[in-house]
């Protein structure tokens, strides 16, 4: 548990002590408030709380993932994907509709879809986006 006293580790548990203190501070602050007629410090009398309860939870999950990187286990997220990934299929077409400005719509969406990585504004087709 050396590890845990390092001087980053010690910035940070002073830094959560130091935040969650505050917090908890300034809930008993807001409640004292709320109760000479502050309506809307009742609100804040339990949000400050829950600021203190996230700083908890952040500590708690860089422990554990200190623990588990000293295990050898793999602690880094999936990388997030992006909905505009070359992966992704292009929308089809629609049956035309017999409106000639809800079909060219439909183009017009479907060449967005298709080319997400292009700016709305070199669109080949018809000015159908104002």
């Amino acid at each position: 548990m050396k590890r845990f006293l390092t001087r980053s580790w010690l910035i940070r548990h002073a830094l959560a002590l130091v935040l969650i203190a505050a917090f908890v501070g300034l809930g008993f602050w807001q409640l004292g408030r709320a109760s000479e007629g502050n309506a809307i410090s009742w609100a804040y009398t339990f949000e400050w709380p829950l600021f203190a309860l996230f700083v908890v939870g952040l500590w708690v999950r860089e422990v554990r993932d200190e623990l588990r990187a000293s295990r050898g286990e793999i602690v880094t997220e999936p990388p997030l994907t992006s909905p505009y990934s070359a992966a992704r299929q292009p929308v089809a077409v629609a049956e035309t509709t017999g409106d000639d400005e809800t079909d060219a719509y439909n183009r017009y969406l479907a060449w967005l879809s298709a080319n997400p990585d292009r700016s709305p504004h070199e669109y080949p087709g018809e000015d159908t986006h104002g």
